[in-house]
C-alpha cells in the first residue's frame, strides 16, 4: 500500500533542521508538537498497514467493489461545501460518506468491523462509547466555531491521503511551500507516476469503505482540495458527477486567511500573523478558473452553484442538485432538509474578522479576481459576514417580502451562471493556465 516515504523524510528533515527564519521555524512549542505528532503517527501507520494486509486475507472481495457514479462536491474553500455535504449526507437511502472516525481510526475493513462490534457490545452496559462521542463532539463544537468537527460526522475524505503522506491537508502541520503547494495544483504540478500512485491509493480506500458498508450506496465526497484533481478523478472514476460551489472572493479570501492562520498558530510560530497571502491568491484563482475551463463543454458532468444561491434557499438548491443527478427526493429526506434549514436559520456566529488586520483591501481582491468576479457574476462590494454564517441572508432579511425577492433573484441567477460560463470561454484561451 502506497506511502511516500521519501517525502515523509524530506518534510521532517526540513521541519527539524532547515526551518530557520521560516514560518515553520523550530520553536520549543513546535518541537514538542512534532514529537507528539510523530510519536502517534508512526506507530499507528505501522498498525494500519497490518490491518490493511489482514483485509487482503479476510476480505479480498473488496477488490471487485465498483465505485459507481460517485458525487464530488468541490469548489473554493469556505464556500458552503461543508453545509451542502452534511445536508446531502443525511439522505441515507442514496449516499454514504467517510466519517471522521473512519478516516482517522478505521480506514481498513477489519478496523470498522471491530469498532462496530465493540459498539454493539457496549450498548449492553450503558453505551459508554456514545457518551464519549457526545462529549467529544460538544467540546469540539465549543473549541472550533469555523469548522465544527464531529467524530461521527461526514468529513473531507481527502484527509485519508495523509495515510499515504500525499495530502494537501499536511499543509496545516508542514507549511513547506515547495513540498505541499504542488498538491493544491494536483493535475498541473504533480508528476504523472506519483498522481497514479495517489489515485490508486484513494480508489482502494473507497472500495474498502463501500464494501464495508454493503456496497449498494453512492459515494458522496466533499473536498475543496479535490478541485485541482478533476482530471485525475475522472480518469479513475469516469462516471463521476461534480457539484462546484463558488463564493465571492471578497468573502472567501479573508475567510481562508483567517481559518488557515488560526490553524498555523496551533502548530507553528509563523513570522507574521497571516502568512502566504501571495500563494493563496494564486491558489484561489486557480480553484475558481480550473473547473470552468475543464467543464465548459461538459455541463452534464458538473453543476455550478454559487454560495449565495445555496444559503438563500438551500431546499431549492438541493432539489435542483437532485434533478441534475437524476435522483428522486424521498418524502422523508425532504422533511429532513426542511428541518435542517429551519435549524440553520437560528445559527448565530460571534466570529467577525477584519480584512484590514490581514493587510487586505477590497480593491486589491477585486483587481486580483477581476476575471473571476465577471465570470461568476459576483458583486464588487463587501458584505460584512460572520464567519460560516450559513443562511445569513435569510436570517437578516427582516421581512418575508425581502426573502421572496431574494429567492426569485436566486432562481434567475442559476440559469444565468451557466450561460455566462459559456460566454466566457475566450477568457481561458488567454489564461496562463494553458
Amino acid at each position: 500500500m502506497y506511502f511516500d516515504l521519501a517525502a515523509f523524510f524530506r518534510y521532517n528533515f526540513k521541519a527539524f533542521f532547515n526551518s530557520k527564519e521560516k514560518h515553520y521555524q523550530l520553536t520549543p512549542k513546535r518541537f514538542i508538537i512534532l514529537l507528539i505528532w510523530l510519536g502517534l503517527f508512526i506507530p499507528y501507520e505501522v498498525i494500519l498497514r497490518i490491518f490493511l494486509i489482514l483485509d487482503e486475507i479476510f476480505f479480498p472481495g473488496y477488490h471487485r467493489q465498483d465505485v459507481i457514479r460517485p458525487v464530488f462536491i468541490i469548489g473554493n474553500p469556505r464556500s458552503g461545501t461543508t453545509f451542502l455535504h452534511q445536508l446531502m449526507d443525511k439522505d441515507k437511502e442514496h449516499f454514504t460518506s467517510l466519517k471522521v472516525w473512519e478516516l482517522i481510526f478505521a480506514p481498513s475493513i477489519i478496523q470498522r468491523k471491530l469498532i462496530w462490534g465493540i459498539k454493539k457490545i457496549t450498548t449492553l452496559i450503558g453505551a459508554p462509547i456514545e457518551h464519549i462521542i457526545h462529549h467529544f463532539n460538544r467540546r469540539m463544537a465549543d473549541h472550533n466555531k469555523a469548522h465544527t468537527i464531529r467524530i461521527d460526522a461526514a468529513e473531507e475524505d481527502e484527509h485519508i491521503l495523509i495515510h499515504a503522506w500525499s495530502s494537501a491537508s499536511l499543509w496545516a502541520l508542514y507549511p513547506i511551500p515547495e513540498e505541499v503547494l504542488p498538491y493544491f495544483n494536483f493535475d498541473r504540478d504533480i508528476p504523472g507516476k506519483q498522481k497514479d500512485r495517489v489515485m490508486r491509493f484513494y480508489r482502494n480506500m473507497l472500495q474498502r469503505h463501500l464494501y464495508a458498508h454493503g456496497g449498494n450506496f453512492t459515494l458522496l465526497s466533499k473536498n475543496p482540495a479535490f478541485t485541482p484533481k478533476i482530471a485525475s478523478l475522472l480518469q479513475y472514476f469516469p462516471d463521476a458527477r461534480f457539484i462546484n460551489l463558488a463564493r465571492n472572493p471578497l468573502e472567501t479570501m479573508p475567510s481562508i486567511m483567517n481559518y488557515m492562520a488560526a490553524g498555523w498558530k496551533l502548530s507553528c510560530d509563523p513570522l507574521e500573523a497571516y502568512p502566504h497571502k501571495k500563494e493563496f491568491f494564486e491558489i484561489l484563482n486557480y480553484y475558481y478558473k480550473y473547473p470552468v475551463e475543464f467543464f465548459q463543454d461538459r455541463p452534464e458532468i458538473c453543476a455550478f452553484l454559487r454560495y449565495e444561491d445555496l444559503v438563500t434557499n438551500p431546499q431549492v438548491a438541493v432539489r435542483e442538485i437532485y434533478t441534475f443527478l437524476g435522483l428522486e427526493i424521498s418524502k422523508n429526506y425532504d422533511q429532513i432538509v426542511s428541518a435542517e434549514c429551519e435549524k440553520a436559520k437560528q445559527y448565530q456566529s460571534s466570529h467577525i474578522y477584519s480584512m484590514s488586520d490581514m493587510g487586505l483591501t477590497t480593491d486589491q481582491i477585486n483587481s486580483a479576481f477581476k476575471e473571476v468576479i465577471s465570470l461568476y457574476g459576483f458583486g464588487t462590494a463587501l458584505k460584512e459576514l460572520p464567519e460560516e454564517g450559513f443562511l445569513w441572508q435569510i436570517r437578516n432579511s427582516g421581512t418575508k417580502r425581502r426573502q421572496r425577492r431574494l429567492a426569485r433573484h436566486s432562481k434567475r441567477q442559476r440559469g444565468f451562471l451557466f450561460r455566462k460560463i459559456r460566454m466566457h470561454k475566450r477568457i481561458f484561451h488567454r489564461s496562463p493556465l494553458h
